[in-house]
């Protein structure tokens, strides 16, 4: 069972913790008329459709459907459970936590244990690292050029080449197998049914600690020192790590006085860069670029100097990264690695100096593009030249901006001696294709949308019920006033949905038992996340509509007579004799 917290101390920490003020640290709000409004920090998207309700201390993401509290918008943006999420604002604004009783959450607990597994390998492969054991690791990164300084700053390390030394070494401090299990820093190995052994996920590999931005060690890296052909290895995903989430280094770039960001590929170039200087820069973590690492970045800085390997993969995933990043409104630039060398090679071979050049010559995404595509054909041949231009013409009409798209149809124009109206005129041919595209995607995307939006028990046949719901539990979060006349009128059985009726109970309960505060504050602790969100999407200003006691007697026969009418549809397949007794049934129920 999760922890559970009193309702005056979650009243009193929301009033602490205004809503306004903790987003305005994670995105740029914006005041239209009465509404604030922010770009989605949970999904990608251009236009703003995040709201704030700051009278009701609420948010809603008419994009993507998340909604809720203060307590909900740090759970989903710091992925933290709902205990952990209370502690995290109320370590912000100087609050005790009430005693735990006997409501800790297993879940909270073994978060706190795996982050203390980590620290405690961190400091044990670090020490190994300058033990005996760890020579032939040492010796390579001080071939790597790396200082002692920067050693100790990223808390390096080295795991032994043996089985079970830091397996031993966690045991011998407490941890049990099942905790050793869900940290991420074992594997297991199963002989027959019942049958099973731990050992070391890490062996004879260089280590660096990943930290997150409140310093807590999440995971590892482990470069090999042998012959194994899994060069790097990275912590398993684990309660406290998603590689997917977070990026090496953040910690210290976040605190940079540098000019936006340095995304690189690797763990060495990110080290590299910040011994000579450059102590903006992170790292992804061994797999492909994501939306959720692109919004984290754009809660740092808005710029980011796009680094990878100068070789074919690292070009194409400069290309896709490109794009994920533009689509959160970041401003990229690429830095192009001359001579096939990474970062970290370059800086060795050419120095901190020669690397600033790279950065004040880097290039804007759409010049950068185009620069690729033109090496791809050679122009002085007309089948490649129209092929050629045929895809930056493509590449032009994604650009959004106007001006921005006449500044390169002119350049590009240019470049290639061809008449700017022949040109303009493909471009807007492709915007208009690409419309009609995205018109049809956006016409799928809303039937998806409806559907996913069914929550359990619901029927896309229930369209006129689920709406007779939708209007009960409405009036209870907006007019909490009238909650007794609806009790009066009707009861948890005349819902169908499972949902809805759980929340029709739980809201009139909260409304009983302290009408002064906001009634989806009050369930909070009942509810996850996703149910948040709906009902969070049923929260308006009063003023939009009007409720009396007159349209709320109409909405609750309503809500009956859909029910009827259900209940007769599901009956007609019956024999006449349980038709007539539902049918008699029915209307007993209505006198």
């Amino acid at each position: 069972m999760s922890r559970r917290f009193n309702e005056d101390f979650l009243n009193e920490l929301r009033a602490r913790c205004d809503l306004e003020t903790v987003v305005s640290k994670y995105a740029e709000l914006k005041k239209r008329g009465n509404s604030i409004l922010a770009l989605c920090p949970f999904h990608s998207e251009k236009t703003p459709s995040f709201n704030i309700n700051s009278s009701k201390q609420l948010f809603y993401c008419f994009g993507c459907g998340v909604g809720g509290d203060v307590i909900t918008f740090i759970m989903k943006i710091e992925n933290l459970s709902y205990a952990e999420a209370v502690a995290f604002l109320a370590e912000q604004v100087g609050m005790d936590l009430p005693p735990e009783d006997d409501y800790e959450s297993k879940t909270s607990s073994l978060r706190k244990r795996i982050l203390e597994m980590n620290r405690l390998a961190a400091r044990f492969y670090h020490a190994k690292l300058l033990s005996d054991e760890g020579t032939q690791a040492f010796e390579y990164l001080k071939n790597r050029a790396l200082k002692d300084r920067i050693i100790v700053r990223f808390g390096l390390g080295y795991s032994p080449d043996s089985w079970d030394s830091l397996t031993n070494y966690l045991k011998s401090e407490g941890y049990n197998n099942e905790e050793l299990k869900a940290s991420g820093l074992v594997s297991v190995s199963r002989k027959g049914v019942g049958s099973e052994k731990i050992f070391d996920r890490f062996r004879n590999r260089v280590m660096f600690p990943i930290i997150d931005q409140r310093g807590n060690v999440i995971g590892f890296g482990g470069r090999t020192m042998g012959d194994d052909p899994a060069k790097y290895l990275n912590t398993s995903e684990t309660l406290v790590f998603k590689k997917g989430r977070n990026l090496y280094a953040l910690n210290f770039a976040k605190a940079s006085r540098r000019e936006g960001l340095i995304l690189c590929e690797g763990y060495m170039d990110v080290i590299s860069l910040h011994q000579a200087g450059f102590d903006n820069a992170v790292a992804g973590l061994g797999t492909a670029f994501t939306s959720e690492q692109a919004r984290l970045i754009r809660s740092v800085s808005d710029n980011v100097y796009l680094c990878y390997d100068s070789d074919e993969a690292g070009q194409k995933a400069t290309r896709r990264t490109l794009d994920i990043l533009s689509s959160v409104d970041v401003k990229v630039k690429v830095i192009v690695v001359s001579g096939g060398k990474d970062p970290d090679e370059f800086i060795k071979a050419y120095g901190a100096d020669s690397f600033e050049r790279l950065l004040t010559r880097a290039r804007a995404r759409l010049d950068y593009r185009i620069d690729t595509i033109k090496r791809k054909y050679q122009i002085e041949i007309p089948e490649e030249k129209t092929q050629c231009l045929k895809e930056i013409t493509s590449l032009l009409a994604s650009v959004k901006n106007r001006v921005e798209r006449e500044i390169y149809i002119d350049r590009v124009a240019g470049d290639f001696n061809i008449k700017k109206e022949n040109l303009t005129a493909e471009v807007d041919n492709q915007v208009k294709k690409a419309s009609r595209y995205k018109q049809a995607k956006e016409n799928r995307f809303a039937m998806e949308k409806l559907n996913k939006s069914l929550l359990p028990g619901e029927k896309s046949n229930q369209m006129k019920m689920m709406k007779a719901e939708d209007d009960i539990i409405s009036v209870l979060l907006n007019f909490p006033e009238y909650a007794n006349d609806i009790e009066s009128f009707i009861t948890p059985d005349d819902f169908v949905t499972d949902f809805k009726r759980k929340a029709y109970i739980l809201l009139t309960e909260a409304i009983k038992r302290n009408p002064t505060v906001e009634p989806l504050l009050s369930i909070s602790q009942d509810i996850t996340e996703e149910e948040m969100g709906k009902l969070s999407s049923k929260v308006r200003e009063s003023k939009s509509f009007t409720v009396n006691k007159t349209n709320v007697k109409e909405l609750c026969e309503n809500l009956k007579k859909e029910k009827s009418k259900l209940l007769l549809k599901e009956v007609k397949t019956f024999d006449d004799d349980t038709f007539k007794a539902t049918l008699n049934k029915l209307k007993d129920k209505e006198k």
